[in-house]
């Protein structure tokens, strides 16, 4: 695992408060509650993009830089795998509700 301080901050810790507490439920929340599937992609479809710029922003600066920009593109990109595993709990859900419904 990262070893990231800003100040007194531990930025690894943060980041996983953050896509726990906060993107995890408020993706689930999207996709239970928003009928839009472009609504639905958004925060998905922003980290990504973001990740990817991250990455080719890494790899065209030399230094350290590229290495500061690499280390975003991994939080970035854990931030998107969050939303991807909320993807799956609704369709498990989803799935669920089916069979339940079919076996009435």
């Amino acid at each position: 695992m990262f070893d990231i301080w800003v100040g007194d901050l531990d930025l690894t810790s943060l980041i996983l408060i953050f896509s726990a507490v906060i993107l995890l439920p408020g993706q689930l929340l999207l996709c239970f509650k928003v009928k839009s599937r472009i609504l639905r992609l958004l925060p998905l479809a922003v980290f990504s993009v973001t990740t990817a710029v991250l990455v080719i922003m890494a790899k065209a600066v030399n230094g350290w830089d590229g290495l500061g920009y690499l280390i975003i593109a991994i939080f970035t990109g854990s931030m998107a795998l969050v939303c991807v595993v909320s993807w799956i709990i609704w369709a498990i859900v989803r799935l669920v509700q089916k069979i339940k419904q079919k076996n009435k």
